[in-house]
């Protein structure tokens, strides 16, 4: 295993490790939490950028774009818009291991800062909630996203954001949930560029196990059906894809699936942890971000 999880890091193109820009005692919490999972680390990692984080700025908050209660997202809007129709939109799905996770929770910043990122950096930013396994599976929340873009095409320009010019961005069930939409779309994706960051792209070489299978199923032939890398394959949009340089073993698997089968850039977030390169949004690590910038 850790031969694989060395040549899958030797394989990614280089990128700077700008994690160096944190201040030190963030990336020793990036350091000691390094490959482990679950809320401790995840909650070590959103309170060591916590104070770093500008505020928000001003938000649409929980509008519904479903019938689902979970069917809500928010907007957030620059402080002085060009007007109707002028800024990219950056539109994202938020991870979770498939059976939690949310747009935001109660005093804490994520996923506000990514939205309020896109706000300050020229964009209209949405952050949207989905149903969740095991209760809703596979296609559920590719039909979840479809209306959420549908929702930001009627809308956005309202709120000063180009319908033509979405930019569709996941992290880790995120990441899969924006695979399975692509994939299933691949002829006429309905956005103009994608962003997927430490997902899962093929159910059936991702370790078994209560998370991903919990809304993919256990039955071998149809998660070899649900594999999104058919149609990644397909896609002629923009993409930017990435895994943080202590993803598990499994994670940098998934990602090492893509550069055999699409047309991207890939980028090995180095320093970073699972969560840490979105729960850093806003930070002084640009590394991410810029390349989203690039796909404007």
């Amino acid at each position: 295993m850790k031969r694989l999880l060395a040549a899958l890091l030797c394989a990614a193109a280089p990128a700077m490790a700008q994690v160096s820009a944190l201040p030190p005692d963030v990336q020793s919490v990036l350091r000691e939490t390094g490959t482990a999972m679950g809320p401790e680390p995840f909650n070590r990692t959103g309170a060591a950028f916590a104070p770093l984080m500008p505020p928000a700025g001003p938000t649409l908050v929980d509008a519904q774009y479903g019938p689902d209660p979970r069917n809500r997202l928010d907007v957030f809007s620059p402080h002085a818009p060009l007007g109707p129709g002028a800024r990219p939109v950056l539109v994202f799905v938020h991870g979770g291991g498939f059976i939690g996770g949310d747009k935001t929770r109660p005093g804490l910043h994520y996923y506000q800062n990514i939205g309020g990122w896109a706000a300050r950096n020229g964009m209209v930013g949405v952050t949207i909630t989905y149903r969740l396994a095991p209760a809703h599976q596979f296609p559920a929340v590719i039909e979840d996203i479809t209306a959420a873009l549908a929702w930001v095409r009627a809308n956005i320009a309202a709120h000063g954001g180009d319908p033509a010019r979405i930019i569709l961005f996941g992290q880790s069930a995120g990441a899969a949930h924006v695979a399975d939409y692509l994939a299933a779309n691949a002829a006429a994706p309905g956005v103009a560029a994608g962003v997927l960051v430490s997902g899962v792209y093929d159910a059936a070489s991702y370790p078994a196990g209560p998370t991903a299978r919990s809304y993919y199923g256990d039955d071998e032939a149809l998660l070899r059906a649900r594999s999104a890398l058919p149609g990644l394959a397909r896609l002629t949009i923009p993409m930017v894809t990435a895994n943080a340089e202590f993803d598990p073993a499994p994670f940098h698997a998934q990602g090492a699936l893509l550069p055999q089968r699409m047309r991207a850039r890939h980028m090995l977030l180095r320093g970073h942890n699972h969560v840490s390169p979105v729960f850093g949004f806003g930070s002084a690590d640009v590394e991410l971000s810029n390349a989203i910038l690039t796909l404007r």
